[in-house]
């Protein structure tokens, strides 16, 4: 039997679009459908982007044809209820199902989002879409070796190339993130460590070092040449023609031998050469101590700087002076000195070595940016806004101060709030709530810094009302407008006022004015008291009847007296809601409404009010009537009656015996309309 397989995707791709302030991304759609009922499911897998807690999101889906031709589009699509911690990938596990028929390829945006604490984000922007595409770092890419190493050494992953791009950055873990973000919704690498380190543009290769031009050592002068000796020639003595003649001896003493000449001396000559050799070693050394030996501590200089040994680097060009290019190579060795220190996080070291370098205005803006945002992780929001003043006072045009300060504004106004809430002094919660008013909105609109504002307002009028101050909670409330629940605590903080002082209601304009709002407004309880504080009163009559009693004014059986009254309406506004308290000659005390529907008049039987019928004690029955409005006060009683009830041994319940004592029966000259004595009408 071939397995079944119960769904078949019709389509499935990655969506490299993503909206700059949008708090989700929609990173895949998947469209099956269903074989056994026909229906199409999306599956869409979503990132949190924001730094907050999701709990529901809305979609705005595309439905294509196999075409890509616009089928339909659906607003406001809702996933089920959730809880995704940010940087978390959720909804693949939720499909939705797609009602449009012939749809095989889906687009899918965040259109509304709710978090956790009630807020909302909407979409702001539904054509700033902007495509994205994250390029991974392959091993065989020229920088792959520099970017791994970087990576390693800053704790961050080295999967895609980091990239910044229409209002978005790319970390190198793939996930896009919108330009206000200090760090990566997915990862939570710092932008500006990226920046610095993973930017393969900003990646500083060493330059080349070009090889030393040889010095010619200069040719040694030639050693003099030896003074000449003077040739002797030996001239012949002529020959004669003429024939010799006889020699005459002479006997003669013998001459003494000339001197022998001294042989010639050459010391002139090696001196020449000896001074030659000196010469040429002089010269020698020389050309080693100028040319050579510069050279070789140049290089020595450039393998200490490359070694990362900065300080002894810059020592060697230093005592070069100005051999070949050093005081440029001192520059350039302090800035890459800097530039590890803001590696390490040593930006205020790097600063003092910036300041003494011409052109570092861009890293030193860097660096006290990055303090800024250490000190805002550390919840020194006040350090950090001090980074950002000097930020404005040195760098106007440096274009990450303001979100920096958005960010301080809006956490040190979070912060303040919370402090507020605690705080049992009315006083100073109050002024604490202002802070945060301040701070907030110096958030420039940064997140929902609006809304905190007026819940803050709220809290401020809250504050005053507790606190017995309530005309100033009564203008708090209503500069909320229609926020919450704010009418309804101005019209409750007006009604109290005027309670508070009814006793000089005439002279106080504010409690005339407030309780003829309320009267008007139909507030609980406002009209009947304007009435009675305006002297408009209203008419009380109320009768009793006994079938079973001689007369009105007594009654042998409770449980057959009725009682019947009549209210003159007021204004429209209904009758006086109408409380009656009665004593028993027993002892019994109790009371009830009399008309709870407020009807102008009617009748009602002892039982039905209810009242209790087991009392077998004769003596004086006595009814007080008050208007409920103003509770069961002198000035509030509005009639009393009296009567006699007449109890016989023998009878229950004021059931008569048989008995012959010639008393009345029921229906026996009786008056069930008889009046008792009239009592006298309150209002």
């Amino acid at each position: 039997m071939e397995h079944y397989q119960r769904f078949q995707i019709l389509s499935a791709s990655r969506q490299d679009l993503f909206l700059p302030d949008s708090p989700v991304w929609v990173s895949r759609c998947q469209l099956s459908l269903d074989l056994e009922s026909g229906k199409r499911l999306l599956q869409v897998r979503m990132v949190n982007c924001s730094e907050r807690t999701l709990r529901q999101v809305f979609l705005r889906v595309v439905c294509l044809g196999a075409n890509r031709e616009r089928l339909a589009q659906l607003e406001l699509v809702p996933m089920q209820s959730l809880s995704v911690l940010p940087g978390r990938a959720f909804g693949d596990d939720k499909p939705v199902e797609i009602p449009v028929k012939g749809t095989v390829f889906i687009e899918a945006y965040a259109q509304r989002v709710r978090f956790a604490d009630d807020s909302a984000w909407d979409e702001t922007d539904p054509e700033g879409y902007l495509a994205f595409k994250a390029v991974p770092v392959l091993p065989s890419d020229p920088y792959a070796e520099t970017l791994a190493e970087r990576s390693f050494s800053g704790g961050v992953r080295n999967d895609c190339y980091f990239r910044s791009q229409h209002g978005l950055w790319v970390c190198s873990c793939g996930m896009p993130n919108a330009v206000r973000r200090l760090r990566c919704a997915r990862c939570g690498a710092d932008r500006l460590w990226l920046e610095k380190h993973m930017d393969v543009n900003l990646i500083d290769a060493p330059a080349p070092v070009k090889a030393p031009i040889p010095v010619k050592a200069p040719e040694p002068a030639p050693a003099p040449a030896p003074a000449p000796t003077p040739a002797f020639t030996v001239i012949p003595a002529p020959i004669s023609s003429e024939p010799p003649v006889q020699p005459t001896i002479l006997i003669q003493p013998a001459p003494e031998p000339e001197p022998e000449e001294a042989p010639v001396s050459h010391a002139g000559r090696n001196a020449a050469i000896v001074f030659a050799v000196l010469l040429f070693l002089v010269l020698g050394a020389f050309c080693a101590w100028r040319y050579l030996m510069p050279y070789l501590r140049y290089r020595e200089a450039l393998r200490e700087r490359a070694a990362g040994n900065y300080d002894k680097a810059v020592t060697l060009f230093e005592d070069l002076k100005l051999y070949r290019d050093s005081p440029e190579q001192i520059t350039r060795t302090l800035s890459r000195k800097a530039a590890a220190l803001m590696g390490e996080g040593k930006y205020a070291e790097a600063m003092e070595i910036l300041e003494t370098l011409e052109g570092s205005e861009d890293q030193i803006a860097d660096c006290l940016y990055s303090l800024g945002v250490l000190a805002y992780n550390d919840k020194d929001f006040e350090t950090a806004l001090s980074y950002v003043e000097q930020l404005r006072a040195r760098f106007p045009d440096y274009d990450k101060t303001e979100t920096l300060a958005q960010y301080c504004w809006y956490s040190l106004g979070q912060r303040t709030e919370i402090d507020a809430g605690a705080m049992a002094n009315t006083k100073l919660m109050i002024e604490q709530y202002r802070k945060a008013i301040e701070y907030f909105t110096q958030a420039n609109g940064y997140e929902d810094s609006a809304e905190r504002i007026t819940a803050c307002e709220y809290q401020i009028a809250d504050a005053y009302r507790f606190g017995g101050e309530l005309q100033a909670a009564i203008a708090a409330y209503e500069a909320l407008g229609g926020y919450s629940d704010a009418p309804t605590r101005r019209q409750d903080c007006m009604f109290e006022y005027v309670q508070q002082h009814i006793d000089d209601y005439l002279q106080d304009s504010c409690a005339s004015d407030y309780l003829t709002e309320l009267a008007e407004a139909g507030y609980p309880g406002a009209q009947e008291l304007l009435d009675r504080l305006n002297g408009v009163g209203f008419h009380f009559q109320v009768n009793l009847s006994d079938a079973n009693g001689p007369d009105r004014d007594t009654a042998r059986d409770l449980a057959l007296v009725t009682i019947s009254w009549s209210v003159e309406r007021r204004d429209g506004d209904g009758a006086v809601l109408v409380l009656v308290r009665y004593r028993l000659p027993d002892g019994a005390v109790g009371r009830s409404l009399l008309n709870m529907d407020r009807s102008a008049s009617g009748v009602k039987s002892w039982t039905e009010i209810p009242f209790p019928t087991n009392c077998f004690v004769s003596g004086m029955v006595t009814l007080d009537f008050y208007d409920a409005a103003r509770g069961e006060t002198e000035d509030a009683l509005l009639d009393t009656i009296s009567f006699r009830y007449s109890f016989r041994a023998g009878e229950e319940n004021g059931d008569p015996a048989d008995s012959d004592d010639g008393a009345p029966r029921y229906g026996e000259d009786t008056d069930p309309t008889g009046e008792s004595s009239p009592g006298t009408g309150g209002g």
